[in-house]
């Protein structure tokens, strides 16, 4: 059975994306023996020094395995590396070596963007073409693994980019995670109806679109009537499980050289990032809520 491709994004950076996609693709991996692929699409590269570490990072670049390489090559009408050759399996600092694989990000991503679409209008292509050009290519790779991973997580850029878009339309689910304040549950309402426009008119049917708390503060009473509001309003879209501000979740983002167990890792919480992995299965295994 191919895999479920799910995008995690937000327009807003600083809300614990990465971490998000992180702690999920491992605790599928360890709690749920999934076989999960992380693709880390954000130029900042957080989660993908956060999976492989930094020495494994650097010679994943050094070797021209990310994923700016792939698509340059496309941009100056090469060939590129099997999207495949990409993989770097086994990368999580969790003992077992749990099934965790990455396809790692470079800072070098937002200047191949750049300098590929310049090269489309320079030849006539309009954006249109553009995007629907680096979706082709991105569901090419994407045909290479799917089969061999039950779950494919997609860490996107803040934003709205071409990828962020390619990795919107191509997937079976999106989460948002999201501050629970004022001001990120307006942003969360603009984006979340570009999103489903856009998958509508390019995907040309229903995606599901989940919204999850980071960096929740259950003393704050704004988190609290704010959280509320949100699962008042989305209802099943909107995760139970939130993910506290806490020290132990900033720790676990930190790459250990010396392997350590889940508990280990996550500490107080861990249970909290478990039942994450299993609120998530239920939902993109469920039928499509919105």
């Amino acid at each position: 059975m191919p895999a479920r491709l799910v995008s995690i994004i937000n327009m807003k950076g600083g809300v614990g994306k990465s971490t998000t996609a992180v702690s999920l693709a491992e605790t599928l991996a360890v709690h749920q023996r999934k076989r999960v692929l992380l693709i880390d699409l954000d130029p900042q590269t957080n989660a993908s020094i956060m999976l492989a570490g930094p020495e494994k990072w650097n010679e994943l670049r050094e070797a021209e395995r990310t994923l700016d390489f792939y698509f340059e090559a496309y941009a100056l009408q090469q060939k590129p590396k099997p999207f495949k050759s990409l993989v770097e399996t086994r990368v999580s600092d969790l003992k077992g070596k749990p099934d965790v694989a990455l396809c790692a990000a470079a800072p070098e991503f937002r200047i191949v963007e750049r300098d590929m679409i310049e090269s489309f209008v320079k030849r006539g292509f309009h954006i249109d073409a553009i995007q629907k050009w680096i979706c082709e290519r991105f569901a090419q790779g994407l045909r290479g693994v799917v089969n061999e991973m039950d779950v494919i997580l997609i860490d996107c850029p803040p934003g709205i980019s071409l990828f962020a878009e390619a990795a919107l339309i191509a997937a079976d689910a999106i989460i948002v995670p999201t501050i629970p304040d004022y001001v990120s549950r307006l942003g969360l309402i603009t984006f979340r109806r570009r999103a489903l426009r856009l998958i509508n008119e390019r995907r040309g049917g229903p995606s599901m679109l989940f919204v999850v708390a980071t960096k929740y503060d259950d003393s704050m009473s704004l988190h609290r009537s704010e959280a509320g509001l949100l699962k008042e309003n989305l209802g099943e879209a909107m995760f139970d499980v939130r993910i506290p501000q806490h020290v132990d979740i900033a720790k676990a983002a930190e790459w250990s050289s010396s392997q350590r167990t889940f508990e280990q890792k996550y500490g107080e919480m861990a249970p909290i990032v478990r039942r994450l992995g299993e609120e998530f299965l239920s939902k993109i295994t469920a039928s499509p809520v919105l």
